[in-house]
């Protein structure tokens, strides 16, 4: 945030000279075209270009414009355009002139200034609503305990999938009341918070939901069966590792999946019955296994 101020503030300096360099220019070009011309009376199109810059670009540029245009006047109005000898009459419009330069500038100015800063407080109040919509989103689509995706998540990234070879994965921890019952919730809390990093690792954060309680899902796109089970087996070795409650006891799960093309729009909700089916007869035979099969999509036809 503080080296995004400091570049703001560079990069005000820089439009900060560059205003000031086209206001100039824009009063010098008005200059010499009253200076050219002749024009009897130059004062209103001064008065307008030093109006228009000023609106514009705030005091400074106005500032920068106005000495430019006292100069002029000075100049004009002076005997022999001496700069310094005036009559009474032509002293009193350069007085007026000054004055209503300064008034111009100020007023102007001042009301560029309060445009500006309203200005600047929305972008922030913009920046800010933002930042707060995004993690509004994040939080809509993410499980808190696991930072793992949740199942909102998972109803949005179904298009995500669509026209794509997937493989869908349901699992559960075996044996997970017992660590609540046994070492506590604290302990069960921190296996399920354990249980999202391991599958992030393997899997990634993109591909990983909860789906509730000690139940998640992986849907993974463009991988091979022969990556996939490799995948597998590194999870299994990551929850080998832990230890609930800090005990001696090994945590294992259970999963099913299936794997084929997502080619129609209920494909998926097929595919993660099929998983879910796999996983109830992992869950027979014993737990600890994960068993695949490839998606029978013709069971659906």
């Amino acid at each position: 945030m503080k080296q995004t101020k400091k570049s703001n503030i560079r990069r005000g300096a820089g439009y900060e000279l560059l205003h000031c360099a086209v206001s100039l220019a824009v009063m010098i070009a008005l200059t010499a075209a009253v200076y050219f011309f002749r024009i009897p009376n130059p004062n209103m199109i001064l008065i307008a270009g030093l109006t228009v810059c000023t609106t514009l670009y705030g005091y400074i540029p106005g500032i920068l414009c106005g000495a430019e245009m006292i100069g002029y006047s000075l100049y004009f109005f002076s005997v022999g355009h001496s700069f310094v000898n005036f009559t009474s009459e032509n002293l009193l419009k350069v007085m007026i002139i000054t004055i209503g330069v300064a008034l111009n500038v100020a007023f102007i100015g001042r009301l560029k200034s309060r445009h500006d800063r309203v200005l600047n407080r929305l972008e922030e109040y913009n920046s800010d609503l933002l930042e707060d919509n995004l993690s509004l989103r994040e939080a809509t689509v993410t499980d808190p305990l696991t930072k793992l995706k949740n199942r909102y998540a998972l109803r949005r990234d179904f298009d995500r999938c669509f026209g794509r070879f997937i493989h869908v994965m349901m699992m559960d921890l075996d044996d997970f009341k017992g660590v609540n019952d046994t070492y506590g919730h604290e302990a069960g809390d921190e296996l399920l918070r354990e249980t999202g990093v391991v599958l992030r690792e393997s899997f990634g954060n993109d591909s990983c939901y909860r789906y509730g309680g000690d139940e998640f899902i992986v849907i993974c796109t463009d991988i091979t069966e022969e990556h996939f089970r490799e995948r597998i087996e590194e999870i299994t070795e990551g929850f080998f590792a832990l230890h609930p409650g800090g005990s001696e006891k090994h945590v294992r799960f259970s999963a099913g999946y299936v794997y084929g093309k997502f080619a129609r729009e209920d494909d998926l909700r097929h595919m993660l019955r099929q998983a879910d089916e796999l996983l109830y007869q992992s869950k027979q035979r014993g737990k600890g296994t994960a068993l695949g099969a490839e998606y029978r999509s013709h069971d659906y036809a």
